[in-house]
């Protein structure tokens, strides 16, 4: 079965699958990086000309013993190299990146004919820079310069691979889904058709927003599933009743908490403080308005970045659909970035919980006062 919206993202991902020995899916959580990477590989050949697919799951891994013992398992279940092609995915990787990259570097080097595919919120493998900080306790990579402060330790090089970004779906791809997933009789009637559509709307994209609020369609008509997420509490507390699903994909508010805690406290204070942005902004305004003892001017600037690589903060689009890239020539900091609504709603409850709300709108808005900046949504 083809995903929605999802075909050339699929072809994409084969073409590259052909062309290099490891590749990790990234993007925010939610937007499908596990389903996208089965259609590929599922792809990658028929019959005898398929290859072995061996899935190892790593969300449930805290350490970097137990990663590297998955892996090692992994090892073992692998066809011999020449009798078989074998392709590894490894799955929901972001909060044990490092251990995965420096087990799947040596795994790599030892089967030479094996691919790789890896999903993760961060990039892996990627070259310099797509690593996320290090946090303490956590089973990441060292943060850039941890080698000098601690006695002159070489960081270990990523494996070399390939990196491919999954973006939310386009708008009319996200009402195909929802509606492929509603019930018949909704379709026949203009009004659901008009609801389903505003509601793919205030969930910006996302696969797995959607498929929660489809889940919802058997007990409640469209216009009152609008009303629900219309509210941004009601949109990340929407929640699916499924088992089978991990916990952290059962609501947005569970995802999106899944991504939190793999910040560092400055990167979890400016998610926060940009929440009360209502539009589009760059990297200068969130200096002058999130900035202060605890989020210094002079530090920011690399906090900002780590939460575009996580997903938190999305390029804005242009207006002919396309993003600005790295390399047009136009600066990280001067290209602007949203929040979208479920993540800015996140955001301001935990600048809530910090007790900033009230000093920061006020922030925001004084700078507003003060700037042309015309908000777009």
């Amino acid at each position: 079965m083809t995903l929605i919206g999802r075909r050339a993202d699929t072809a994409r991902l084969g073409e590259l699958l052909r062309d290099t020995r490891l590749v990790t899916v990234t993007g925010p959580g939610g937007v499908g990086k596990s389903a996208l990477a089965a259609e590929a590989i599922g792809r990658l050949g028929r019959g005898r000309s398929a290859p072995e697919v061996l899935r190892v799951d790593m969300a449930p891994v805290r350490e970097p013993a137990a990663v590297h013992r998955r892996l090692a398992e992994a090892a073992k279940r692998l066809p011999d190299s020449g009798r078989r092609a074998a392709v590894l995915l490894v799955d929901t990787c972001e909060h044990v990146a490092g251990a995965v990259a420096e087990g799947l570097e040596a795994l790599l080097r030892q089967r030479t004919g094996l691919r790789v595919v890896v999903t993760s919120r961060v990039p892996l493998g990627g070259g310099p820079g797509t690593a996320p900080p290090a946090r303490a306790g956590a089973a990441g990579p060292p943060a850039a310069g941890a080698g000098a402060a601690g006695g002159g330790a070489r960081r270990r090089p990523w494996p070399r691979g390939a990196t491919l970004r999954l973006e939310p779906l386009a708008p009319a791809d996200s009402v195909a889904l929802l509606e492929s997933l509603a019930p018949h009789a909704m379709l026949d009637d203009d009004a659901d058709r008009e609801a389903l559509r505003a509601t793919c709307a205030l969930l910006e994209g996302l696969p797995l927003a959607a498929r929660i609020a489809a889940s919802q369609l058997a007990r409640h008509c469209p216009d009152r599933l609008l009303e629900r997420i219309s509210r941004p509490a009601g949109c990340l507390d929407l929640a699916v009743e499924e088992p089978r699903w991990p916990a952290r994909q059962r609501s947005l508010r569970a995802s999106l908490r899944w991504t939190h805690r793999l910040l560092t406290p400055a990167e979890q204070l400016l998610w926060a403080r940009c929440s009360v942005f209502p539009g589009t902004f760059r990297l200068p305004d969130a200096t002058e308005v999130c900035a202060d003892e605890r989020l210094p001017p002079d530090a920011l600037s690399a906090v900002f970045r780590a939460l575009q690589r996580q997903g938190v903060l999305a390029v804005r689009e242009r207006a002919g659909g396309g993003r600005a890239a790295a390399g047009s020539g136009v600066g990280a900091g001067e290209r602007p970035v949203r929040m979208a609504r479920p993540v800015r709603a996140y955001g301001m409850d935990q600048l809530v919980r910090l007790g900033e709300e009230a000093d920061f709108q006020r922030r925001c808005l004084d700078w507003t006062m003060v700037t042309e900046n015309t908000w777009e949504d």
